[in-house]
């Protein structure tokens, strides 16, 4: 099963915008890597900074089976020069390139089973409103990480509010036994 990490790439400012904590959201970044791949999951994510690199990092020391990384390699000049996804690029198993950044929300969806929100971004709610048209992929919604989700995304899309990152496993655990047919690396 392939678990996609989502998450802001910004945590200090995102958090501080929703009145969070950027230590407790970077904290959990890597205990999801790390718990990711101590369960055996293979994990979709962009290791450009914040949540994607932070988990990637952890999830490769921690022995993570399969990281696959999305690096975008076009996108405005603003995307283009802040990205570190290539930098981070020998974290990943396997890579998916030749896109640009206004198509990674997709290819997200597209490689995952299912997502795992840990905080909130432009970005972030971005690959939450794709799942609606990429075969409604279930997202896992750490409560505590961020203000809230517009009522109207929420309406469209299937997310699975937990309140921890145990909470997340253990939800994610049953998803997985529910659908055995998923993709398993």
């Amino acid at each position: 099963m392939r678990i996609g990490i989502i998450g802001p790439t910004n945590i200090e400012a995102t958090s501080r915008a929703a009145g969070l904590d950027p230590a407790v959201c970077e904290h959990t970044a890597r205990a999801a890597g790390e718990g990711l791949a101590q369960r055996g999951y293979a994990v979709v994510l962009v290791p450009d900074r914040g949540v994607g690199l932070l988990a990637a990092e952890a999830y490769r020391a921690a022995g993570g089976p399969r990281l696959v990384g999305i690096i975008p390699d076009g996108g405005t000049a603003g995307q283009a020069a802040t990205s570190r996804c290539d930098e981070h690029r020998d974290l990943c198993h396997e890579i998916v390139a030749g896109l640009p950044w206004t198509e990674q929300h997709e290819r997200i969806c597209q490689l995952s089973d299912m997502l795992l929100c840990i905080g909130m971004s432009c970005g972030t709610i971005s690959e939450l409103a794709w799942t609606k048209w990429v075969g409604d992929t279930p997202v896992v919604v750490i409560r505590s990480l961020l203000s809230g989700i517009p009522p109207e995304v929420e309406a469209e899309t299937d997310l699975r509010w937990v309140e921890d990152l145990e909470d997340a496993f253990r939800h994610l655990g049953e998803m997985a036994a529910q659908k055995p047919s998923m993709v398993t690396s």
